[in-house]
This record gives structure tokens, sequence and C-alpha cells, in this order.
């Protein structure tokens, strides 16, 4: 038997903690706590010596390699080093280019960090919270803010670190651009709307599939106007005036389109172009018509897994919406100071603004972004006798976005140390119970957490609603899921709580995982029934992915694995096939199916061990039943004792049933996970994942010896939830894309 190869040394840290420094013993990696700090109990932070004043945390310094000419498909050594893209990590040594000083275009585009006498932050050691996605090349940065899939994703690395497997949170990096930005002509371009065949079906369209969750229009009016458009010579000839209008109808035919073909057209990128050309019409005219354009804006551009774009335009509609009075409506306590008195046009603008709260709520829980709106009340919304006829899809998701923005401040509105484990607990738990009491309201065909039996032209109606849902959920009780079980249950068990929120509570991972699920299943069924919309993102599934990853590394050898694990292989190439037709680039692709393949390296690498250690206990047991029947032989007759009819051999016990390991899991796999297609093939990327995920630095992982010791071990969930938020500071950022 081949021995096992020692891992390579990692390199020498670049700042010990303060508690290993005094007592000059070795600081090892571990994160958020080294080793000997969980062992004893300390509190573990670093300051530099030359700026005690500036905490930070330990990190392995990073050896730079040399760069590679084609900047788009160039891939860090680990998870720490950056290319295109800077995460101000912690012992990061380089310096971020400053956006005043120009460098050569075909320069390596690693950048650097600010220096410390720029910005007073230690060189030694960078926060999280200093997150900057950077093309060096055109000199563009986007600073990237807390996000849940931000925390998860960052989180997964710390479990896979652990094992020594390469982290995954550099490979998203790749997403900025398609995210941030619209490539359009200088000048603008008109194109004429199409035949009118063609130009009615893709209204249809659009009024049957989008409309009825985003009422943005009156169907008749703007079907005259969208007529008018078609019949005129010439495009040009509109009057300023009626630039929003034509912006809108621009983007009803673009948004048909996709949603006739299910995915990305020819036409649909036509006429966005168009539209996005006249944005400057949009907002130089800012009344309702500019806030339906924007909207419009908004659903597009998440349709085409713009998140960036559509968090612009989004904010641009609130803020009219703001100076047009459209929050000032009220059911329970109506004005007759309002500009608007008619019933009809207050039923009409309670619903724009309803509208702009859904998209903005549902856009901060999947970012982390600080909203326009500070707070979501219902009763802006209309009352139960102006409510239209049938299925008022929009009322349940204004009621959920009421929801989601106060999960958003309970995760992101809070400075750490302000409140306690049990203000935490007790806050989660509130949270919990209301968005139980919300789901409750909703009938039960379209009721999240219930099998959805509407019917197909509904059916991604009541999905948007149900993956919302669960992504709230997970994002309330992410603390349990990223700590280790026993730990976090221990801490519920301190606190006196009801028995329903203590029941909750301790059962918060497998809320989250159960929601996951749920998120995977429902998007693979949307395949299934090939009702895909353009409502619906590929965002909610890549986060299920990361929770199916975190869980699968936390419970491995569970009953639910192999299970889990096909989920979670399903749920990546879905995910990745929605991103590549989206028009997002390979390596950004590349990371999604890379989630699989890391925590599959990980699984095998279990199930070899349980393997091996089966085979040992075997032939030792075997050795020892050899022996014991040496000694039971009579030295009278020489006779061998037989076993009695109810005994079995060792390898056909029940008990060894159960510990033989799923053979199937320790398959050999192609070694190509790191092969990439050349930039221009998107199309014939490679979804299959039955490949070998690469380790970090290429050594071999290597376990803790202490099974039972494992990340965020000894962390109480104040200093677990402050540590999430720490992640990048709510408070000072700009932009974080919603993978």
């Amino acid at each position: 038997m081949d021995e096992e190869v020692p891992p390579a040394k990692r390199p020498r840290l670049s700042m010990a903690c303060n508690a290993c420094r005094r007592r000059k013993v070795k600081c090892d990696t571990d994160y958020p706590k080294c080793r000997n700090c969980r062992l004893r109990d300390d509190v573990c932070t670093t300051t530099d010596p030359k700026m005690p004043q500036v905490a930070v945390i330990r990190e392995w310094i990073i050896q730079s390699e040399p760069a590679q000419d084609d900047s788009t498909l160039r891939e860090p050594n680990d998870g720490r080093r950056a290319a295109q893209t800077v995460s101000h990590s912690p012992g990061s040594l380089s310096t971020i280019r400053r956006p005043d000083v120009v460098q050569p275009a075909g320069n390596s585009p690693a950048v650097s960090i600010p220096r410390s006498h720029d910005v007073g932050i230690s060189p030694a050691q960078q926060p999280y919270e200093m997150t900057f996605n950077t093309d060096a090349q055109t000199n563009r940065i986007k600073m990237m803010g807390s996000s849940s899939s931000q925390c998860l994703v960052k989180s997964l690395d710390v479990y896979l670190e652990s094992a020594q497997i390469q982290p995954l949170s550099h490979n998203f990096r790749h997403g900025m651009r398609h995210a941030e930005e619209l490539n359009i002509p200088l000048g603008a371009s008109l194109p004429a709307l199409p035949e009118t065949t063609l130009c009615n079906r893709y209204v249809s369209v659009f009024f049957d599939k989008i409309h009825p969750i985003y009422p943005l229009f009156d169907i008749d009016n703007m079907k005259s106007t969208i007529q008018h458009f078609a019949n005129i010579p010439s495009v040009h000839s509109v009057s300023h005036e009626q630039g929003p209008l034509l912006v809108s109808a621009y983007l009803i035919l673009s948004l048909g389109a996709d949603e006739s073909a299910q995915g990305i057209t020819v036409d649909g990128t036509k006429y966005l172009e168009a539209a996005a050309s006249l944005l400057g019409h949009v907002v130089s005219m800012p009344y309702l018509h500019a806030i339906q354009a924007l909207l419009l804006f908004t659903i597009t551009y998440r349709g085409r897994d713009s998140d960036g774009l559509g968090w612009q335009t989004v904010g641009m509609a609130i803020r009219i919406a703001y100076t047009l009075g459209l929050h000032r409506h009220s059911h329970s306590n109506p004005s007759n100071q309002h500009g608007v008195q008619n019933k009809l046009d207050r039923l009409f603008h309670a619903r724009i603004w309803a509208i702009c709260c859904c998209l903005e709520k549902m856009m901060q829980l999947e970012s982390g972004r600080p909203a326009a709106i500070v707070k979501v009340d219902r009763d802006h919304m209309i009352g139960p006798d102006q409510r239209p006829p049938g299925h008022d899809f929009l009322q349940w998701h204004m009621g959920l976005a009421e929801h989601q923005g106060l999960i958003c401040h309970h995760i992101y509105g809070h400075k750490p140390g302000e409140r306690t484990a049990q203000g935490i607990l007790s806050d989660t738990a509130r949270l919990d119970r209301s968005l139980l009491s919300w789901a409750r309201e909703i009938p039960e065909e379209f009721r999240p957490g219930n099998d959805l039996f509407c019917s197909n032209s509904e059916f991604h109606f009541a999905a948007l609603l149900s993956i919302q849902y669960y992504q709230a959920l997970i994002a309330l009780h992410r603390a349990a899921l990223i700590a280790p079980t026993a730990t976090f249950q221990s801490e519920v068990t301190k606190h006196n709580f009801d028995d329903s929120s203590k029941l909750r509570l301790l059962a918060g991972e497998a809320i989250c995982v159960s929601s996951a699920r749920s998120i995977a299943r429902l998007t693979i069924e949307l395949s299934d029934r090939n009702v895909q919309s353009r409502i619906l993102t590929a965002g909610p599934p890549l986060m299920a992915c990361i929770v199916l990853g975190i869980a699968l590394i936390k419970n491995a050898g569970s009953r639910s694995m192999a299970a889990d694990l096909e989920l979670l292989k399903a749920c990546a190439e879905y995910t990745a096939d929605q991103f590549s037709k989206s028009g997002h680039i390979v390596p950004f692709i590349k990371g999604v199916l890379t989630i699989y393949q890391q925590v599959k390296s990980y699984i095998d690498r279990i199930s070899q061990k349980e393997q091996t250690r089966t085979a040992e206990s075997r032939s030792q047991s075997d050795h020892a039943a050899g022996a014991h029947a040496t000694y039971q032989i009579l030295p009278e007759t020489q006779s061998v004792v037989q076993p009695q009819g109810g005994e079995m051999p060792y390898d056909q016990s029940p008990h060894a049933s159960t510990q033989r390991p799923d053979t199937t899991m320790s398959r050999n796999h192609e070694n190509n996970a790191d092969h990439l297609p050349p930039h221009n093939e998107i199309s014939n990327l490679d979804m299959n994942l039955n490949m070998t995920a690469p380790v970090m630095n290429s050594y071999a992982p290597r376990f803790h010896s202490n099974g039972s010791e494992l990340p965020f071990d000894n962390l109480d969930v104040q200093e677990l939830w402050d540590w999430m938020g720490n992640l990048s500071d709510y408070d000072n950022y700009s932009y974080q894309g919603s993978y």
C-alpha cells in the first residue's frame, strides 16, 4: 500500500493572532478562531504592531504567479489570490491601483490595495468589508457589499479550507461585467416596431405572463399606444414628452419576445438596446411614465441576470416615485390633501408603488444592498374592497416584501455587539413566525411550503413567491446553517423561548436545507413543465447550491447525502445553463459547476477513508476470529468448535452492512476540472460534472486530526452573527450582485 504523501508546508503567516504572539506559540490559519484560541476559549484578534489601533484577521501570505496572456481566462492559484478582482481579504499584501493612476493595458490585471498612509488601514491585513471587483484594463471598480449569497459562499470556503480544498468565492468575480454593463452603441438606434402580427404576439405574451404580477399599465391604453407607435412612419418623429412611453413600448416588445421564446432572443436584445439608448429621455421626464419605464428596465435586466443594472433603474424609479407622492397613499387613513383624489387613480398609483417595494426588497434580500425604501407598509397598498378580480399575486408579493425588509434590517441593520445572543435569537423566532403567518394567507394551490397544484399559466407566479419565501427563510436561519449543529443548539437551549419558537430555532439548519431543496426542485420542475419566465432569475438556484454544499460537508455520511448530492448536481447544471444562456462568460459558469465538484471531492475522500477504515477493521476482526478459533481447539479431540446456528460471519452481519460505505461515491472521475473551453464557446461548455475538483495549492486534502473540531466551533450566536455581518460593512458599500 502506497504511503500517503504528506502535504507541502504552506507559506508563513503574515500575522499571528495577539494571543499566540503573546504566548509565543505557533498560530494556525483556522478562521474565524485559530485552534489555540478555540481550545482556550480566548478572543482571537490580530493587530499590526505598526498600527495597533487597527483590528485585523489572520491570513496566509499568498505567493504570486506569472500573469497569463489571456486575462479573460485567468484563474487564481488558490482562493485568496485575485486577478481581475480584489477581495481585500486578510493578509493580501498587494495594493489596489488608484483610479487616477494609469497603467498600460497590457499589464497584468492583478490589482493592489490602498497603502496604509492613503486609507489608514494596515497593509498587513485588510478587513472583509473592503471587497472590490476591479477590471484593471478598463479601470472599472465596483465595491461589493454584504449579501446572503456572499456570506454563505465565504462560509462554505471556510469549511473547504479546513479540509485543504480550494475555496470557491474567487470564481464569482467574473460576473461583475455582465451584471453591471450593457453594451449599446453611442448613437441612438431606434428600430421600427415589428409587423402587426408579430407585434401583437409579443404584446399579448407580456400582458398574459408578466403583467398579472407586475400590473404597470392600463392594458387597453398601453396596447393602443403601442399600436400608435407601430403605425407612424418613423419613430424618430415621436415627441420628447412621449419618450418614456416609447421606451416602455420597446421594453414590452423585448420582454414579450424573450418570454415567448423562453430565452434571450435577437428581437429582445434589439428592442432592449433601443430602450437603453433612450434612458436619458426617461429620467429627464421624471413623472409616472418614467417610473413605469424604469421598472420595466428592472424586470428586463433581472430576466437577463444583470442584477446590477436592474438595481440602478429600480433606485431611480423609487426616487421619482417619492417626488410624486406615490408612497403617501393610505387605505386606513386617506388624506384629502393628496394631489390624486380619484379612487381608481389612487388604486393605480398604489400598485405602482407596490411594484417598487416588491422589486427593491426582493433584490435587497438577495444582495444585502442598502435600500431606498426604509419600511414597507401594506397600508400603502389597496384595501380588500379595492382588489381586482382573480388571484392578486401583487398583493401577496407586497406582503412578502414587508417581511423581506424586516429580515434585511434584522441581518444588516445592527452594529456588531449591539444585540445579545438572546436578542438575536428572539428576533429570528419572531420574524420566522411572521413569515409562516404570511404563507398561511396564500391559497393552498399557491402556498409556499406546499406542492404547487396550480395550472401552468400561473405556475411561474407561484414559483416566484415560493422561491422568494425560501430565500427569506435561508437568510433568516443562516447562522444555524453555518455553525456546528451541537454548538448552535446548545446556545439555543440556554435561553428561555416558547416551545414553538425553540423548536423552530433548533431546526434552523434543517429549515435552510429544506428550503434549498425546495428551490432546487422548483427550478427543475419549471424546466420540466417548460414554463420558464423572465420574472425568475438564476440567483436563487445558485444560493440553493451553496446551502446544499454547506449541508453536505457538515453532514457527510448522512442517509440523505446521496440524494442531496444528486440534487446539488442537477441544480448546479441547471444554474450554469441559465447563466450561460444569459450571456455570462465561461469562468463564471465554471465557478457554478465547481460548487458540486469541490463538495463531491470532499465526500469522495470521506467515503474512501471510511472504506479503508472498514477494510482494516474487518481484517483485524478476521485475524482475531482466527486466533480465537485456535484457542478453542480442544486438546483431547482436536475438534473445532462450530458457530451456533444463529451466528453470522462478520461480513454478513447487519452492523457490517450499515457500516459499508456507498462504493458509488468513490468512483474515479475525469481530471478535467481546470480545463476551460475558449471564451467564445460558451454554448459548448461541458456541463458534465463527473470530474475531480482541484484541491488547494494542488496538495492532497488533510483533515483535522480531531474529527469533532469544526470551523466556527466555540463561537456563540452573537459572535457568529457579528462575523457574518462583518464580511462587509453594510453602511459603506454600493454594489453586490445577487451571485
